[in-house]
């Protein structure tokens, strides 16, 4: 098998993918200023590109998978028609989502609360519309019955409908809890999709080969139980009284878990359960009014079921 090149994300798709490859073992290295990120996989390959431009490259088979968004891949499919046919969506990745969102500058429409609004206030003129997804605006402009001139601004989107002398009217825009356009003066009229997922897509050839898409598998697999796992511990305690243990076990598996019983040098149990962070403070009093001594908790990564 031919190594598998993967087109790792920048922006904010970046630390959380690294992140999660670093706690699944992964060795990661990149230069300041590099677009090659070195991993201690032997099948691996791994380059650093802009999500926008993912798609174009695994459709064209430059790459065999990569990391991008929803709303990256919608945009593309409506750009390339061949897309469909040439690139797969493997699985939806764990990571917080987005939503598109259509704003304006509070500023220069002051009274404009909802795309309805827009409309009003414009009427029939032309209207500069700026987004990085400017297929997704085309097909929003004409469905809305907007006469809008869409262009992308290469970056930094919200800075295009700043006053004074805005570049834009109105823009469309990624965000993920809406701060920055807050922090800029925009006003969010109107929600595209809500919510956006990050998505690992392939190479519809390469994923047939099975030997590369045992190896995309594992590694989005491997991704989703670290991410998975950012809520779960392990929750380990003593039961030194051997009448106390019957009716822990009795409790905790009618609670559901499924607990590890080791037995301890001087008489009595450890038990191991694993159960999300949340839990712990109403299952510590009751396990300790029971007899669990020693209480412990301690992080973990769980692979697999």
């Amino acid at each position: 098998m031919s190594k598998v090149k993967i087109y790792f994300p920048d922006g904010h798709l970046e630390k959380p993918v690294w992140d999660a490859m670093i706690k699944a073992g992964y060795k990661l290295n990149k230069s300041e200023r590099g677009y090659h990120i070195s991993v201690d996989h032997p099948d691996l390959v791994l380059k650093q590109v802009r999500p926008q431009i993912m798609p174009f490259y695994v459709m064209r088979g430059r790459g065999d998978g990569g990391f991008t968004g929803e709303d990256i891949l919608e945009n593309s499919r409506l750009r390339y028609e061949r897309l469909e046919e040439k690139v797969v969506v493997v699985e939806k990745l764990p990571f917080r989502p987005t939503k598109l969102v259509v704003a304006v500058s509070e500023e220069t429409y002051p009274d404009v609360k909802s795309i309805e609004d827009f409309k009003q206030v414009v009427g029939d003129r032309e209207v500069m519309f700026a987004s990085e997804f400017p297929e997704i605006a085309k097909r929003y402009s004409k469905e809305k019955g907007i006469n809008a001139v869409v262009f992308d601004p290469i970056g930094k989107t919200e800075a295009s409908i700043l006053p004074p002398d805005p570049e834009a009217d109105l823009i469309l825009e990624v965000t993920e809890f809406g701060t920055t356009l807050k922090e800029n003066g925009c006003r969010i009229i109107d929600k595209v999709k809500d919510p956006v997922h990050s998505v690992f897509i392939a190479n519809k050839s390469s994923y047939s080969d099975p030997a590369k898409k045992r190896l995309m598998e594992n590694l989005i697999r491997d991704i989703k139980e670290v991410v998975d796992s950012r809520n779960l511990i392990s929750f380990l305690f003593n039961v030194p009284v051997e009448e106390d243990i019957p009716k822990i076990l009795e409790f905790l598996t009618k609670e559901g878990f499924d607990p590890t019983v080791s037995k301890l040098a001087k008489g009595g149990v450890a038990i191991h359960i694993i159960l999300d962070r949340a839990e712990v403070k109403f299952l510590k009093p009751i396990l300790r009014d029971m007899g669990a001594r020693r209480i412990a908790t301690a992080p973990l990564i769980a692979f697999g079921d």
